[in-house]
């Protein structure tokens, strides 16, 4: 049974190091992890570098072999959001007791005052998101390795989460391998990010929103704005698009009575470099679209539906004979490989997008458009047409249930009879397990053709991921506030019932009679 006492000491301990998103500074959590791992016994170790990473990160795992391969993965991200929410205590963020100190001469919300004044939370970066989950799940590992049972027991901690999951996309092939390696079967998968309450009750999740991110890019005809109407302004095309389906319902994905947020443009420019009377000759928008059923095909057919309906309604409202073709990626990639030295020209462009990612000078959406942008200039398309094309990320949506097994089912029957939780089948906010599961008959065509950049500057192992199928629930603490400068965990969900939960999901994969209810 782990103490919790000895929970929170791993927690102060994880929370005081400073292991921002996208930085360097999450390979300090790689070495507190690997210093725990060779301190308990019988662990087999080590570190999985994330291919062509610029901060050189990487993704610890500790292994403990039971006496059958039936196996639980703790799974955790151990990097954390910037603390510019925390406003000038920035400097506290990563010191929960000093900042709690501060926090109480503070102005803030009478619902974050009760919490701090009750003594019940523990406030500070990665409190709650999701160092508080790692740290329950480390000392169950610690207190397990004492006396290994039936089942084994791999912990996996990710760099990246915040950002691209860099960490568990390299994650996917390292999964593959230890099951072959050492013989075992992946029976479930916590991932412990923290879960609110509703009404009292703790709400977990049993599949992973999927998220795709078109990109569109409009070429119009740039005249003198003295002769508007005989030229075509990119950005009116773009801006009936965005009106079009920001926000709209009926562009949203459900499961039930699970919804999924609706679409976001989260970019929308024109690509002039400097002001004048000219309209733009080009102009882009990239969209966050959310999904449980659609597929990268659905998601692609209704960009370009939607997109020849602006084009359409902005040709009308002009009252202009303008023809204005509108292309996937695909498309525009096929027509480009029949000029000479395209080939050799796209390598060249691809290359120059991966070192300008590698150098943090640009974006996947900026080096996704670029690289249209450059293959429109090489075959001297002058005329207007826009192009949908996809950038990353890419997260396919995961859902346990698509493949139930008894084993599971029971499982999450036997977690309600030790808490009060609801077992929601999706949960909204993107994260690692999309790349868990994902359907064997998942065609990835429409992704592989349409994501320029798939391949050398996004790696993904799709194929290995079709092989694991691991079912998974996103059960952790009760946390309050993720990536605000009051986020906190609550410390008997962290220290006492989290650790319950997760050594009870041990010892039911481990029982005798397990492989008769598979």
């Amino acid at each position: 049974m782990v103490e919790a006492t000895r929970v929170m000491e791993i927690l102060q301990a994880m929370i005081r190091i400073d292991s921002e998103t996208n930085t360097s500074k999450e390979r300090k959590m790689e070495q507190f992890l690997q210093q725990f791992f060779q301190k308990t016994k019988g662990v087999t170790s080590g570190l999985i570098h994330v291919p062509d990473d610029p901060c050189r990160r990487s993704v610890v795992y500790g292994l403990l072999r039971g006496e059958t391969g039936h196996t639980v993965i703790f799974m955790n991200h151990h990097d954390v959001v910037d603390t510019e929410s925390y406003g000038k205590l920035r400097d506290l963020a990563f010191a929960p007791q000093e900042l709690q100190q501060v926090l109480a001469g503070e102005k803030m919300r009478d619902d974050v005052r009760q919490d701090l004044e009750s003594g019940e939370w523990l406030f500070g970066r990665g409190s709650c998101d999701m160092k508080g989950g790692a740290a329950a799940q480390l000392a169950v590992f610690e207190d397990y390795a004492e006396k290994v049972g039936k089942a084994s027991l791999l912990y996996l901690s990710l760099p990246d989460e915040e950002t691209y999951s860099a960490g568990m996309r390299a994650a996917i092939g390292l999964l593959d391998e230890l099951r072959t390696s050492y013989d075992l079967t992946y029976d479930v998968l916590i991932d412990s990010e923290p879960n609110h309450k509703e009404k009292g009750q703790l709400v977990a999740y049993t599949g992973s929103v999927g998220k795709i991110q078109p990109v569109v890019l409009v070429q119009g005809k740039p005249v003198h704005i003295g002769h508007y109407t005989q030229g075509l302004n990119p950005v009116g095309v773009l801006a009936r698009l965005v009106a079009a389906t920001e926000g709209k319902q009926e562009f949203t994905d459900s499961c039930g009575t699970e919804v999924t947020p609706p679409p976001a443009w989260v970019y929308l420019r024109d690509r002039k470099e400097r002001y004048d009377v000219t309209l733009p000759q080009r102009a882009a928008a990239a969209l966050n679209l959310l999904t449980y059923d659609k597929t990268p095909d659905d998601v692609m057919y209704f960009l370009l539906e939607e997109t020849r309906c602006a084009v359409s309604d902005m040709l009308q409202t002009m009252q202009s004979g303008l023809d204005v073709p509108v292309l996937s990626a695909a498309e525009l990639l096929q027509q480009a490989s029949s000029y000479e030295g395209f080939d050799v020209f796209y390598e060249a462009a691809k290359q120059a997008s991966f070192v300008a990612l590698q150098d943090g000078r640009s974006t996947y959406a900026e080096e996704t458009l670029s690289l249209i942008e450059k293959t429109l200039d090489f075959m001297d398309l002058k005329q207007p047409l826009a192009v949908v094309a996809f950038a990353p990320p890419y997260y396919p949506a995961a859902d346990s249930l698509s493949f139930p097994t008894p084993a599971f089912q029971g499982l999450l029957q036997h977690i309600q009879t030790l808490t009060d939780v609801r077992f929601e089948r999706y949960f909204n906010g993107v994260s690692d397990c999309s790349y868990c599961c994902v359907d064997p008959a998942f065609d990835d065509k429409m992704v592989e053709k349409n994501l320029l950049l798939w391949g050398k500057a996004y790696p993904f192992d799709l194929e290995n991921l079709k092989k694991l199928q691991i079912p998974f629930l996103l059960l952790g603490p009760w946390g309050k506030d993720l990536h605000e400068g009051t986020e906190r965990v609550n410390i008997a969900s962290v220290s006492r019932d989290l650790p319950r939960i997760l050594e009870a999901v041990l010892a039911y994969v481990g029982r005798e009679n397990f492989e008769k209810v598979q």
